[in-house]
């Protein structure tokens, strides 16, 4: 009975140790928990910002640890970055700042909106100076960068050094200077917590520190982020909008519809979407534009001269790329380079086209020599006066009519005349023909 009894305790003491052992075991896989690293790089723009902003949402929703802003820009649009800083302030996980390269201009209110800083050695913080550098400008962008730095207990005149440039500091700035703080500086200076080596140092520091085992991952842009980004960089958008219109203008002078109007279409439809993906605009900048090119299209085919229609459709286009831009400065840039580059690309295209002998074609359609009746404009053309033909071809108001068998260059009366409509000549001057519809 003894002996019974003996062995029931030990077995109970087993089971009692094994489980406890277990427990043990089960919460060190669990204390093994996500550390997210979203990359902050390039120009700072509401592309970039909408991706930041989206993964710290889905970091929280994973149920993530923490969320390290791995930072290497050279600045960017002040908006996007006080987009990321209010992000990052009403998150429910903690956030750091990792600065692996540099933290430029609205690099440095992103960095300042970390809990803690971190720098690689080589690295840099500072230079924010804003640009315009109004009195205005200058005075919220200082107010924002302060109110992150003292937040966090950070040095924030060190921190206004950085983007007043007339402030002076003793033994660390003079006036006229803008302040930029190397690693270790940044760190004694009391604006950075920590230099660390790399990514996996950080790692490492942070599980020492927290008394976690992180399994480290990291968010990257999908497609559309990255074409949203591509799109509104500064120098990528003047040249969708410069090869969309030039397209679309070499559509108004050749018959039907080809490659220069299915590029242009193409061109504007990355550069609107893009700017959608990016958060810059939305359907409505798309429904100006549409309506703008619809009433410029009836001003040149369906209404006599140059008008109401033509000027109010050339307005919506220019406040659809306003409404599509990230500033109005670079709407106006936009627009001049697109305006500029248009009237190039169209000269360039016709001198090729001529000297390739193919724009007469693109234009007519057909080959117009004496083999088919054509007769070249000369003296002696009276006897077309009052008589009725058919325009062989569209009328812009010049092309090609047919009288009698005979083909010979007019000019409409009005405007947009299509091939295949009667006409009837109702002016002759020497060797100029005016004709109307009959």
């Amino acid at each position: 009975m003894k002996n019974r009894s003996l062995r029931i305790i030990c077995c109970l003491a087993i089971i009692i140790v094994g489980f406890m052992l277990w427990t043990d075991m089960g919460s060190a896989d669990t204390s093994v928990t996500e550390i997210v690293f979203i990359p902050v790089k390039g120009q700072i723009e509401p592309g970039l910002a909408g991706f930041v902003e989206r993964s710290i949402t889905r970091a929280e929703s994973s149920g993530a640890a923490k969320i390290i802003l791995e930072i290497d820009t050279p600045g960017g649009l002040i908006e996007s970055a006080q987009s990321i800083k209010k992000a990052a302030f009403s998150a429910k996980i903690p956030i750091a700042a990792f600065v692996t390269g540099q933290a430029k201009s609205a690099g440095v209110l992103i960095s300042l909106s970390g809990d803690k800083i971190y720098m690689m050695p080589g690295s840099s913080i500072g230079a924010a100076e804003p640009i315009p550098n109004t009195p205005k400008i200058l005075g919220s962008w200082i107010s924002d960068l302060e109110s992150a730095a003292s937040a966090h207990g950070r040095n924030t005149i060190i921190v206004r050094g950085m983007a007043d440039r007339e402030l002076e500091v003793k033994d660390i700035k003079k006036a006229g200077e803008i302040l930029s703080l190397s690693a270790d500086k940044a760190v004694e200076l009391g604006v950075a917590d920590r230099v660390v080596r790399n990514r996996n140092a950080l790692i490492a520091e942070l599980e020492e520190e927290d008394g976690l085992n992180y399994n480290p991952v990291e968010y990257k842009p999908g497609f559309g982020e990255t074409l949203a980004w591509w799109t509104v960089n500064p120098f990528i958008s003047p040249i969708l909008l410069m090869v969309g219109f030039a397209g679309l203008i070499t559509e108004v002078f050749v018959p039907g519809f080809g490659v220069p109007g299915i590029v242009g279409l193409i061109s504007l439809g990355v550069y609107f979407a893009g700017h959608m993906m990016a958060g810059v605009t939305g359907w409505l900048a798309v429904f100006v534009f549409v309506i703008g090119v619809i009433a410029v299209l009836l001003e040149i085919f369906v209404i006599p001269g140059f008008g109401a229609a033509g000027l109010l459709g050339l307005g919506m286009v220019i406040w659809s790329v306003f409404l599509a831009s990230t500033s109005p400065q670079q709407a106006v840039i936009s627009l001049t380079a697109a305006l500029v580059g248009s009237i190039v690309m169209l000269y360039i295209f016709i001198k090729v086209l001529g000297r390739r002998g193919m724009w007469d074609k693109l234009i007519l359609g057909m080959k117009l020599d004496t083999a088919t009746g054509y007769i070249t404009p000369k003296r002696g053309m009276e006897k077309y006066q009052g008589m009725e033909g058919t325009a062989v071809t569209p009328l812009r108001p010049a092309g090609t009519a047919e009288f009698a068998g005979d083909r010979v260059d007019v000019v409409s009366e009005g405007g947009f005349i299509p091939a295949g409509t009667p006409v009837r000549v109702v002016l002759v001057e020497g060797s100029r023909v005016v004709v109307k519809e009959a």
